[in-house]
Protein backbone atom coordinates (compact mmCIF):
# COMPACT_ATOMS: atom_id res chain seq x y z
CA UNK A 1 0.00 0.00 0.00
CA UNK A 2 2.64 2.43 0.81
CA UNK A 3 4.62 1.99 -1.98
CA UNK A 4 1.19 2.46 -4.42
CA UNK A 5 0.45 5.48 -2.22
CA UNK A 6 4.15 6.86 -3.43
CA UNK A 7 3.59 6.00 -6.94
CA UNK A 8 0.19 7.74 -6.96
CA UNK A 9 1.84 10.75 -5.47
CA UNK A 10 4.48 11.19 -7.64
CA UNK A 11 2.46 10.66 -10.12
CA UNK A 12 -0.13 13.42 -9.47
CA UNK A 13 2.78 15.76 -8.44
CA UNK A 14 2.37 19.77 -9.21
CA UNK A 15 -1.37 19.03 -10.05
CA UNK A 16 -2.39 19.85 -6.05
CA UNK A 17 -3.83 16.45 -5.38
CA UNK A 18 -1.53 14.74 -2.71
CA UNK A 19 -1.72 11.21 -1.93
CA UNK A 20 -0.54 10.28 1.45
CA UNK A 21 -0.49 6.51 3.36
CA UNK A 22 -1.34 6.35 7.24
CA UNK A 23 -0.02 3.71 9.17
CA UNK A 24 -1.46 4.14 12.45
CA UNK A 25 -0.99 0.96 14.25
CA UNK A 26 -3.07 0.35 17.06
CA UNK A 27 -5.59 3.16 17.89
CA UNK A 28 -8.33 3.23 20.29
CA UNK A 29 -11.82 3.94 18.74
CA UNK A 30 -15.15 2.54 19.26
CA UNK A 31 -14.60 0.84 16.74
CA UNK A 32 -14.33 -2.53 18.68
CA UNK A 33 -17.17 -1.90 21.58
CA UNK A 34 -19.58 -1.26 18.40
CA UNK A 35 -18.35 -4.63 16.98
CA UNK A 36 -18.60 -6.44 20.37
CA UNK A 37 -14.71 -6.91 20.83
CA UNK A 38 -13.25 -7.49 24.09
CA UNK A 39 -10.16 -5.48 24.06
CA UNK A 40 -9.58 -7.26 27.36
CA UNK A 41 -6.00 -6.47 28.32
CA UNK A 42 -4.96 -4.82 25.11
CA UNK A 43 -3.77 -1.63 26.75
CA UNK A 44 -0.28 0.10 26.61
CA UNK A 45 2.66 1.71 25.10
CA UNK A 46 1.44 0.95 21.54
CA UNK A 47 -2.00 2.16 21.75
CA UNK A 48 -2.93 5.60 20.63
CA UNK A 49 -5.34 8.02 20.76
CA UNK A 50 -7.28 8.67 17.34
CA UNK A 51 -7.60 12.21 17.80
CA UNK A 52 -3.55 11.97 18.13
CA UNK A 53 -3.39 10.22 15.00
CA UNK A 54 -5.45 12.62 12.94
CA UNK A 55 -3.16 15.43 14.22
CA UNK A 56 -0.14 13.95 13.33
CA UNK A 57 -1.35 12.27 9.97
CA UNK A 58 -2.70 16.59 9.18
CA UNK A 59 0.81 17.65 9.77
CA UNK A 60 2.46 15.37 7.92
CA UNK A 61 0.12 16.08 5.02
CA UNK A 62 0.65 19.37 5.23
CA UNK A 63 4.50 19.04 5.42
CA UNK A 64 4.18 17.33 2.25
CA UNK A 65 4.69 14.33 3.49
CA UNK A 66 4.08 10.48 1.09
CA UNK A 67 3.84 7.94 4.58
CA UNK A 68 2.63 9.23 8.09
CA UNK A 69 3.55 7.38 11.06
CA UNK A 70 2.33 8.58 14.46
CA UNK A 71 4.19 8.70 17.12
CA UNK A 72 7.74 7.84 18.58
CA UNK A 73 6.81 4.38 19.24
CA UNK A 74 5.79 3.60 16.02
CA UNK A 75 8.70 5.92 14.24
CA UNK A 76 11.21 3.61 16.32
CA UNK A 77 9.54 -0.21 14.70
CA UNK A 78 9.72 1.13 11.15
CA UNK A 79 13.36 2.30 11.63
CA UNK A 80 14.20 -1.37 13.54
CA UNK A 81 12.03 -3.04 10.79
CA UNK A 82 13.88 -1.47 7.87
CA UNK A 83 17.19 -2.77 9.04
CA UNK A 84 16.15 -5.99 10.31
CA UNK A 85 16.27 -9.36 8.05
CA UNK A 86 12.48 -9.88 6.43
CA UNK A 87 12.10 -13.36 7.29
CA UNK A 88 12.81 -12.02 11.43
CA UNK A 89 10.67 -9.72 10.97
CA UNK A 90 8.00 -11.95 9.52
CA UNK A 91 8.59 -14.24 12.82
CA UNK A 92 8.19 -12.14 14.80
CA UNK A 93 5.23 -10.44 13.47
CA UNK A 94 3.87 -13.72 13.76
CA UNK A 95 4.03 -14.01 17.67
CA UNK A 96 3.04 -10.48 18.29
CA UNK A 97 -0.65 -10.89 19.30
CA UNK A 98 -0.63 -14.05 20.60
Amino acid sequence: MVTFTEAVASSVAGTGVRALALCPGFVRTEFHQRAGIDMGQRRGLLWLDADRVVDECLADLRRGKVVSVPSRQYKAIVALVDVLPRGLVRRLAGRFDR
